[in-house]
């Protein structure tokens, strides 16, 4: 039996207003994915730059001054947090930092910053128990020498100017970066 086109049952218009809300919901969702790629990806942001109030390459942060090791050239100041599992993941590339700047006999110091001079021990403790021995621990107001988030990188020289920092965990391209630079 076939049906004639006469005969063929139309469509209701309850029907047709459902067929609009689904694509207007898929619209809908395909305009939120979109967006939250957009956002969150580095393909449409490459190079974002420094977080607002961030140190930045050739300021001299008077607050580090007191701190640096005297008669030292260039400091690589890394700055880590209680709590902040970017740096406790950080550390194999610190111990491999330290290793490389002594088998090169870089110069360069490392020291580990910590925001309160209560952090200073209970961080010696985690960088030993990771094999790792920075030059020194000490404690600055991360506000005063610009650290917007840990774990933050600054090589510095004996002035305490920056010449150099990098935000956050560094993918294997900004631990060459930082590598190169011992």
């Amino acid at each position: 039996m076939t049906i004639e086109p006469s005969q063929k049952p139309k469509n209701s218009s309850l029907d047709n207003a459902a067929n609009i809300a689904i694509i207007i919901a898929c619209a809908a969702l395909l305009a939120m994915v979109a967006n939250y790629f957009y956002q969150r990806t580095a393909f449409f942001h490459p190079n974002p730059g420094p977080p607002p109030g961030a140190a930045k390459k050739g300021e001299t942060l008077k607050a580090l001054q007191a701190v640096l090791p005297a008669g030292t050239e260039r400091t690589l100041v890394v700055a880590v947090a209680p709590g902040c599992h970017f740096c406790d993941e950080s550390l194999p590339f610190y111990k491999a930092l330290i290793a490389q700047r002594n088998e090169k006999g870089s110069q360069v110091k490392f020291i580990a910053a910590v925001p309160g001079e209560d952090q200073k021990e209970p961080e010696t403790t985690k960088f030993a128990g990771a094999g790792v021995t920075p030059d020194q621990m000490v404690s600055v107001d991360f506000a005063a020498i610009k650290v917007p988030g840990t774990p933050t990188l600054m090589l510095v020289d004996k002035q305490g100017k920056v010449l150099n920092v990098w935000i956050g965990k560094l993918d294997a391209d900004g631990e060459k970066d930082v590598l190169a630079l011992l």
